[in-house]
């Protein structure tokens, strides 16, 4: 293997992969932010909102402990220190996605470290630009959602334990064990692939090595505990309710259930024409990067049999998949390379930049050869512009003054980009028809609606972004409780760990 290989890239080219992979993620969040799923909202950014700002919806998953606050932490403090830049959620939310975005990135360098040890500078750049540009990645990099945090956290533990040369470092493998089992912590059904790294470190690796890997998983594992003692007053008890609840309970057939070959169906839809290069280029990657094909295969058998299927819940594997992609491309183009069959085309042979053009026309046929179909395909090109209109709107209202009370009509809690996007210390009342309406006007004088009941509500000066609209009336608002929020019918006899909705007396002084 020649010199170069054995050596860490150049300080510009990692910096470069990373500047490259963190824009292109970043870039979606400013131009066109969405919603892929009420999830990202609701179960992070609005609790970190809760946190810092004091309001904020609570859905069952935090009365019930079914959620570790570890991600939500993470989040609040990110908002807090944003507040340094600038106040609102037009400031803190592009960092918080800035900086998710940064770790996406960081995942994909370490894909242009593995590739560059393989295959050299070159082919290590173009099979970073696989990851780094796959359009399902830059849609989830930014969303705070635990499969995609979990998904990068356990990329990132991988290459620090498994470089491609063995590793001395006790730091290092302490690190690698710590992120290994916090990916786990913010996502339990990371589990299993952890666990199978766990395995072939201990099989592997001489004691001396491997217990500086445990150290650091159980330093992990333990923080993880002492979180939810603090929170939730008994340690590891959201680990125990998000499998007993969905296990025992059945809670997440309430939200649906699919048969296994559901997700087959949808990764087909995802990765569309290009499923046969994904594949064959998958395998050759596989070849060289054995232990993570088999966590993406362990990460899709954890999946199938549990019958409510998202195609999220699959981004450590739809990640690992596309740097597989990367680095088949490259080991492709150096067995050409080596086959001595550009050699016998005297026309190409005698231009030294063959292999860079070659390079550049496999990644432009597969990345942008699949941004089209990406875009065109409606269950997966519709994710960049989903719910767009729920945000726009959400993001006016927090720029309103005078907001005494909010209304959704014919809009729900889960529509809108919640408290963490209105950014309002109001509350919100749901309206579900015209007497609704009329009954509960006077608690609210900002109102959410569709645009096709903009006649019966009335107020000509009404602001729309799409199909959502946004209208203020003069006057104040009467005080009236809040509704419940729902919760699964199969906890209705469970007692909450945290009777914390309706609130009492959370729409009264503090920060806004």
């Amino acid at each position: 293997m020649p010199d170069d290989r054995l050596k860490m890239p150049p300080a510009w080219s990692v910096l470069a992969v990373l500047c490259a992979a963190w824009l292109i993620r970043v870039a979606p969040l400013v131009l066109v932010p969405n919603i892929h799923h009420p999830d990202e909202i609701f179960q992070s950014l609005e609790q970190a909102h809760r946190v810092v700002f004091g309001y904020g919806f609570v859905p069952w998953e935090f009365e019930y402990a079914v959620r570790s606050w570890i991600l939500p932490g993470v989040i609040a403090g990110i908002i807090r220190a944003s507040q340094w830049i600038g106040e609102g959620p037009q400031t803190y939310l592009p960092v918080v996605g800035a900086v998710l975005g940064a770790l996406g990135a960081a995942a994909v360098v370490c894909v242009f470290l593995w590739a560059h040890r393989l295959f050299g500078l070159a082919l290590g750049l173009a099979a970073a630009a696989v990851p780094a540009f796959a359009p399902e990645l830059i849609h989830f990099s930014g969303k705070a959602l635990t499969e995609v945090v979990g998904g990068h956290l356990l990329v990132i533990a991988i290459y620090l334990a498994f470089p491609g040369r063995e590793v001395s470092s006790r730091g290092r493998l302490v690190l690698a064990g710590l992120l290994l089992a916090l990916a786990v912590a913010v996502r339990l059904q990371i589990a299993p692939a952890a666990g199978l790294v766990g395995i072939v470190a201990l099989v592997r690796w001489p004691f001396a090595r491997t217990f500086w890997l445990v150290l650091g998983g159980a330093v992990a594992v333990a923080g993880a505990g002492v979180i939810d003692w603090m929170t939730w007053g008994v340690p590891f008890l959201s680990y125990w309710h998000n499998f007993s609840f969905n296990v025992t309970y059945g809670v997440a057939a309430h939200f649906g259930v699919q048969p296994w070959f559901d997700y087959p169906a949808q990764l087909l839809i995802v990765w569309g024409g290009a499923l046969v290069a994904i594949v064959l280029f998958g395998i050759v990657g596989a070849v060289f990067q054995p232990l993570l094909a088999a966590v993406a295969l362990v990460v899709l058998a954890t999946h199938l049999p549990i019958g409510h299927k998202e195609l999220r819940f699959l981004y450590p594997l739809l990640f690992i998949t596309q740097a597989l992609v990367g680095l088949g491309i490259a080991a492709s183009i150096r067995w050409i390379e080596g086959s001595g069959l550009m050699s016998s085309l005297p026309a190409v042979a005698s231009r030294p930049s063959w292999r860079t053009a070659l390079a550049g026309a496999l990644l432009g046929l597969f990345i942008v050869g699949r941004l089209p179909g990406f875009m065109m395909t409606p269950a997966a090109g519709s994710a960049w512009i989903e719910k767009k209109d729920d945000v726009a709107a959400s993001l006016h209202v927090a720029s309103l003054s005078g907001v005494c009370g909010i209304g959704g009509y014919g809009v729900t809690w889960a529509e809108t980009g919640g408290y963490a996007m209105m950014h309002q210390r109001a509350p919100f009342h749901h309206a579900r028809g015209p007497q609704d309406f009329a009954a509960r006007l006077p608690a609210f004088n900002t109102i959410i609606f569709p645009k096709a009941l903009r006649d019966h509500v009335g107020m000509p000066d009404a602001r729309c972004f799409g199909e959502r609209c946004v209208a203020q009336r003069g006057g104040t608002c009467e005080v009236r409780d809040v509704e419940p929020l729902s919760t699964p019918p199969q906890l209705r006899d469970v007692p909450r760990v945290r009777a914390l909705w309706p609130p009492a007396a959370q729409w009264q002084g503090g920060q806004r």
